[in-house]
C-alpha cells in the first residue's frame, strides 16, 4: 500500500494538521452534543481527556466530509469500552440528517461477517437511518438484504475487511462498486487491525499440498515445485531464497490452478496456490520452526493504493508496535489518546505452556484445571477463551464441561480468533484465558515487513526487531480477550471490577505485557490443585504457617531467624525465598506482612 501524506493546496488549514482541535463546526457539535446525552442515558461517564480523544476522532471524520483531511491514516487507539464505535455511530447518524453533505458517501469496513448485522443495528441507537441510507456489501447475500439492494445509492456502505482486500491493490477511485453518487466515498472507517499489506507465510506442507492437483496440469511443473520444497528444506533458518517463476516459465496462471483445485477445494488449499503463485519469480525470507517446519516468507498489497485518508479504530493501537513501524514511515497520524485506569483488574497467572500444542498435548490436565476454577465461584457468571478444536480430539468446551460435573454453572465459552468485537459478556466479572494465542516466528517477521515496505532482498529482519512485533501482539490479543469481560465497562476513567486468570508460559513475558497493556493492573499467582511449595521456600512456609497459628496479631520474627530455623543462610533467605512471587503469594494468604526500616525489612509481623 504505497499511501503518500502530501497535502493538496487546499488543504492547508486542515484541522487535523495541529495537534488540537480547537474550533467544531456544526456537525462535530451536533454530533458530540448527541454522544453525551446518549452517554448520560447509559450512565456513562467517560473522563476530560477520553472526550478530547472522541473529539478528535469525530473531528478527523468530518474533516474527510468536508474534504480537508490529509491523505494519511488517522489512528484512534481509544481502549475498549470508551465509546470509539458510538462515537461513530453518532457521526454517520448526523451526517446522514445534514443537507450541507447529502452527497457525501460513508464507507465503513469490519473485521468478520457476524458483526455487520449488529453494527447495522447499533447505528439506529441514535435514531432509526432510513433504510435507503445503509447497504450491506458483502459475501452473504442474506446479509446484504439488510440495507438498500442498490449500494451506489446509498449514502453509508458496511462492508468487510476482506471484501477491500480483494481488490489485489487495484485503486477506490477506479471501483464503481464502491461509490456514492458517481464517486468514491469520502469518509472511510476501518474497524479493529489495520496492516498496509497482507503478510505472507507459505509452509511447504502447504505447498505439497497442491502437487496432486498440479501433476494434473502439468506434471514438469509438479515435478519443478516439488524440487524446490526439497531446496528449501534444506536451508538453513533465515536463508535467502529466489522462487522460481512458475508462470512465466510453464505459462500457467492462477486462475487455471483455482480451477483444477475446483469448488470443493479448502481455503487453505485455495489461499496456499494463491501466495505461491504472489512469489513466484520474487526472493523471500526462509524461516525454519520446530512447530511450523520451513516457510517462505515475504507480503503482498492487497488494499487499494488511495485508501486514505482513512480512519482506523483500534484499542490496540496503543501496544502494537506495526502502527510504530507506519508512523515511522509517516503513514499514520496518531489522534489524541486517553489510557483507561485498570486499578480494579486482578490477573491472576498460571506459569504453564498455554499454546496451541501445549493444550493439546496436556488437554485433559488443563481443562480439570479451568473447571476447578470455574467451581471456586459457582454462583458468578464467567467467560472462557479456549483454543478452537484440535484435529487429534481435543474439543476444549467439552472436556471442561464434562469436568463441570454437570454443576449448575453460568459459564460461556469463545475461541481464540473470535475474541474481538463483541460486546455480549461485558457484564461477566471473571474471565479466563485457557491458554494464550502465539504465532511462529515466520509470522512475526512476515508482519515486520509488511508494515515497513523491507523485502527479503532488501535486509534482514533482526531478532530484536521480532522480539517487539511478538511483543506487541502478544498484548493486542490479552487486551482484545480480557476485554471482552467486565473490564471492557468504562466507570469514571477506569474499569469495572474483573478477576482474570490467565495460562501461560512466563518467557512469553506476560507480567511486563499486562503492566503496559493494563496499566494499574494487579498480578498474582495461580496455583493449580495439589501445588505446593517445596525446598527452602516449602519449609519457610512450614515453620511460619505454625508459627502463625500459634501467635496473635502483632507478633514479629525476624528474616534471620526464620532462616537459621531452615538452615538457610540469612542473605539465601532473601534472594531464592522471599524475593520469589509464589512465597509473597502465600504469606499474603497467611496474613503475615513484612515490616522494618524504611530503606530495607528485616522481619515477619501477623497482621
Amino acid at each position: 500500500m504505497n499511501l503518500t501524506t502530501t497535502p493538496a493546496p487546499e488543504a492547508a488549514d486542515n484541522v487535523l494538521s495541529c495537534p488540537m482541535i480547537h474550533n467544531h463546526s456544526p456537525l462535530s457539535t451536533i454530533t458530540i452534543d448527541c454522544l453525551k446525552r446518549y452517554f448520560t442515558s447509559v450512565s456513562h461517564s467517560p473522563s476530560p481527556s477520553m472526550w478530547e480523544a472522541l473529539s478528535d476522532q469525530i473531528g478527523a471524520m468530518e474533516a474527510m466530509a468536508n474534504g480537508t483531511a490529509l491523505p494519511s491514516l488517522y489512528l484512534s487507539s481509544l481502549d475498549p469500552g470508551v465509546g470509539k464505535t458510538q462515537a461513530l455511530y453518532a457521526f454517520v447518524r448526523n451526517l446522514v440528517r445534514s443537507p450541507a453533505h447529502a452527497g457525501v458517501g460513508v464507507l465503513i469496513c469490519l473485521g468478520r461477517l457476524d458483526e455487520v448485522s449488529s453494527f447495522v443495528e447499533g447505528m439506529n441507537a441514535f435514531g432509526t437511518l432510513p433504510r435507503t441510507a445503509v447497504a450491506v456489501m458483502t459475501s452473504d447475500p442474506d446479509l446484504n438484504k439488510c440495507g438498500h439492494p442498490v449500494p451506489q445509492e446509498a449514502q453509508v456502505l458496511v462492508t468487510t475487511h476482506q471484501r477491500l482486500e480483494q481488490m489485489r491493490g487495484r485503486r477506490l477511485t477506479e471501483a464503481a462498486a464502491f461509490f456514492f453518487q458517481g464517486k468514491p466515498r469520502a469518509v472511510r472507517v476501518w474497524d479493529e487491525s489495520f496492516l498496509p499489506a497482507r503478510a505472507v507465510v507459505l509452509n511447504t506442507d502447504s505447498i505439497g499440498g497442491l502437487l496432486e492437483t498440479l501433476s494434473t496440469i502439468n506434471h514438469d511443473l509438479r515435478n519443478r515445485i516439488m524440487a524446490m520444497v526439497n531446496e528449501v528444506e534444506g536451508l538453513s533458518d533465515n536463508s535467502i531464497f529466489a522462487v522460481p517463476d512458475f508462470a512465466m516459465e510453464y505459462g500457467i496462471g492462477l486462475p487455471k490452478v483455482v480451477r483444477a483445485l475446483g469448488r470443493k477445494a479448502s481455503t487453505r488449499l485455495k489461499d496456499a496456490a494463491a501466495d505461491l503463485w504472489h512469489l513466484s519469480g520474487r526472493t523471500v525470507s526462509v524461516r525454519c520452526g520446530n512447530r511450523d517446519g520451513w516457510s517462505l516468507v515475504d507480503y503482498r498489497d492487497s488494499l487499494p493504493p488511495d485508501m486514505a485518508p482513512l480512519l482506523v479504530l483500534d484499542a490496540s493501537g496503543r501496544v502494537r508496535a506495526t502502527y510504530d513501524d507506519m508512523e515511522a514511515r509517516d503513514l499514520l497520524v496518531r489522534l489524541k489518546s486517553a489510557v483507561k485506569r485498570y486499578d480494579n483488574l486482578t490477573v491472576h497467572l498460571w506459569n504453564k505452556g498455554g499454546g496451541k500444542s501445549s493444550f493439546a498435548n496436556n488437554k485433559e490436565t488443563l481443562c480439570k484445571e479451568v473447571a476447578r476454577m470455574v467451581l471456586t465461584k459457582p454462583e458468578e457468571p464467567w467467560l472462557v477463551i479456549i483454543h478452537k478444536p484440535d484435529p487429534t480430539g481435543g474439543d476444549y468446551e467439552r472436556l471442561i464441561r464434562q469436568h463441570l460435573q454437570g454443576g449448575d454453572v453460568d459459564v460461556e465459552f469463545l475461541t481464540w480468533g473470535n475474541h474481538m468485537a463483541t460486546n455480549a459478556y461485558v457484564d461477566r466479572p471473571n474471565v479466563i484465558l485457557a491458554g494464550t494465542l502465539f504465532y511462529g516466528t515466520a509470522q512475526y517477521e512476515a508482519l515486520k515487513r509488511s508494515v515497513t515496505g523491507q523485502r527479503a532482498s532488501d535486509a534482514n529482519v533482526s531478532l530484536d526487531a521480532i522480539a517487539k512485533v511478538k511483543a506487541g501482539e502478544t498484548m493486542h490479543h490479552l487486551l482484545q480477550a480480557l476485554c471482552r469481560a467486565s473490564v471492557r465497562r468504562c466507570v469514571d476513567g477506569g474499569c469495572a471490577p474483573c478477576n482474570a486468570f490467565i495460562i501461560g508460559n512466563s518467557r512469553h513475558g506476560f507480567h511486563a505485557a499486562l503492566a503496559k497493556a493494563f496499566p494499574g493492573v494487579k498480578t498474582k499467582p495461580w496455583h493449580e490443585e495439589g501445588w505446593r511449595l517445596t525446598g527452602f521456600k516449602g519449609k519457610a512456609l512450614e515453620f511460619l504457617t505454625t508459627w502463625a497459628g500459634c501467635n496473635a496479631p502483632g507478633s514479629i520474627i525476624k528474616f534471620a531467624d526464620v532462616a537459621n530455623a531452615i538452615g538457610m543462610k540469612a542473605e539465601n533467605f532473601r534472594k531464592d525465598v522471599r524475593g520469589k512471587s509464589d512465597f509473597q503469594e502465600a504469606m499474603r494468604r497467611l496474613s503475615i506482612l513484612e515490616i522494618g526500616g524504611l530503606s530495607r525489612k528485616n522481619a515477619f509481623q501477623i497482621s
